[in-house]
């Protein structure tokens, strides 16, 4: 049975091992969900190993700390905000708290398991998503509802979770509540974006940041999980499986799951690299060897290989981020100057590219770009242009020069000069070469072709393009054959040849 409407709001306890009874209002009355030990019904491992005291939380010591003295001492504040990343343990704490400040036998600040409150029977805690719960409405009713003691235990407790996507309404109808709570009750918030709360309700609330879990705490508690759990697991695949966690301990256990589910025996890290679509740094470092020895047509060979056997591309990036940025630090701790240089180089490229894709950008097209743009070794490795003409200080002082016609302005300084049209060869059409253009399905191409003029041979079309990466681009072997068949369709069929500009 369900909640009735959206303001009979669940009412949760529990130990967080599957035993506890649960009760929620319905139409004015309490009916019970016994979810003990139900057979057949298996639960996530993030949701059957939720800490239960606050000995179990992992991490976050001075959060735990100040909850666990604020119930010793029995100074405890009407409102607590829990900020954090996702996955940092914000709603656990905030229901071992709960049960916490309600416990009818506390142990040191820490609910005792065997009471009422503590397993999960009593109705003293509500629990509220305030991204479906976002309006003044529910807000109204909540502060109706928080006038009245608790049937049981010393405080009414309000979970409140993603606070921040309640509205401005919401929130000034929230914070005469926290300007003057009663003396019964007690405001658990948390949020992923505490930056989108309200001034005056953050100076209501006792903040307290969490932080995301270090590598080592995930794959500790990774290898922990998979013990009681009864899954075999090796040390590199729990190590693999903490760096793509990204310090959420919640999206740790759940790869772990994924993982045992990909497996046919013990979850190795070719399981968790089969199972996540990524690669292993000794590919990864492949393809970064292959754009710095410019190999342009070598790396676009590769991606085009590795996105066929199912990689994630956009992954790909990501691991390779970490990769020159462990590269960048090493080089600095052995003051390598200028690998260092190159390394910060690759790694901002990168992260240009990773910003491009998040907003939108095609995974594949970005970094074929990358790939080929000149690598930092090349730059470093070209010559300097020599400077011929005279610094403004240097230039000798002359008398003003006679008044003369004047001159077409020369291009700016840098401008590419436009290119002569090869011998033999005429301009094709500039409509037809649109509505070439436009024909072309694939986005990779029609960004080489930005750059590139199309010219009519007599008995064959020629491509000409102002760069060599871009002409690489084009001979690809999906990327020409989409040109070729594009360019047939609008200006007949012909022999279609690629080349550079002379």
């Amino acid at each position: 049975m369900r909640p009735a409407r959206a303001q009979d709001i669940w009412i949760l306890g529990g130990r967080g091992d599957g035993s506890a009874r649960r009760r929620y209002k319905v139409g004015g009355r309490f009916e019970e969900n016994i979810s003990a030990e139900v057979k057949g019904v298996y639960r996530a491992l993030y949701r059957s190993f939720r800490p239960a005291r606050f000995a179990d939380v992992v991490g976050q010591e001075l959060a735990v700390r100040v909850l666990r003295n604020a119930v010793r001492r029995g100074r405890i504040a009407h409102a607590y905000l829990l900020a954090g990343p996702r996955g940092t343990g914000k709603t656990s704490l905030a229901k071992i708290m709960a049960r916490a400040v309600n416990c009818e036998t506390p142990t040191d600040g820490e609910p005792c398991g065997s009471c009422s409150v503590c397993t999960g029977a009593g109705t003293h805690t509500v629990e509220i998503d305030a991204a479906s719960n976002r309006g003044i409405d529910e807000i109204r009713d909540l502060r109706e509802r928080a006038r009245y003691a608790p049937p049981e235990g010393q405080f009414r407790v309000y979970i409140v979770d993603e606070v921040h996507m309640l509205t401005a309404e919401a929130f000034n109808a929230l914070l005469k509540l926290l300007e003057e709570p009663p003396p019964q009750l007690l405001f658990l918030l948390a949020t992923t974006e505490p930056q989108k709360l309200p001034a005056t309700v953050l100076s209501r609330c006792q903040r307290l940041n969490l932080h995301p879990h270090r590598a080592e705490e995930v794959r500790e508690q990774v290898v922990r999980v998979a013990q009681q759990a009864e899954i075999e697991i090796d040390d590199a695949a729990a190590r693999l499986i903490a760096r793509k966690a990204d310090g959420s301990m919640r999206d740790a256990l759940g790869l772990l799951e994924l993982c045992a589910g990909h497996a046919d025996g013990p979850v190795r890290e070719e399981t968790v690299l089969a199972a996540t679509g990524a690669l292993g740094e000794a590919e990864i470092r492949e393809l970064l060897a292959k754009r710095a020895a410019g190999d342009v047509a070598g790396a676009l060979s590769w991606v085009s290989a590795q996105e066929a056997r199912g990689a994630d591309l956009r992954l790909l990036v990501t691991d390779a981020m970490d990769i020159v940025r462990r590269d960048m630090i090493e080089s600095y701790a052995r003051a390598a100057a200028s690998e260092a240089d190159a390394a910060c180089r690759t790694l901002a490229a990168l992260a240009n590219l990773d910003g491009e894709m998040r907003r939108g950008m095609d995974a594949r097209l970005g970094i074929e770009l990358w790939i080929a743009q000149p690598s930092d070794e090349q730059v470093a490795a070209d010559p300097p242009v020599p400077r011929t003409e005279p610094r403004p200080a240097e230039a000798p002082q002359k008398a003003p020069p006679a008044a003369r016609p004047l001159e077409p302005s020369a291009p700016p300084r840098g401008a590419q000069p436009a290119p002569r049209s090869p011998a033999g060869l005429k301009p094709a059409d500039k409509e037809l070469q649109a509505s070439f253009v436009a024909h072309v399905r694939d986005v990779r191409a029609r960004a080489a072709l930005e750059h590139a003029e199309l010219f009519d041979a007599g008995d064959a079309w020629e491509l000409r393009f102002r760069t060599p990466p871009l002409l690489a681009i084009a001979q690809f072997e999906e990327t020409a054959q989409q040109i070729r068949e594009a360019l047939w369709r609008v200006g007949g069929k012909r022999p279609v040849r690629f080349g550079l500009w002379e």
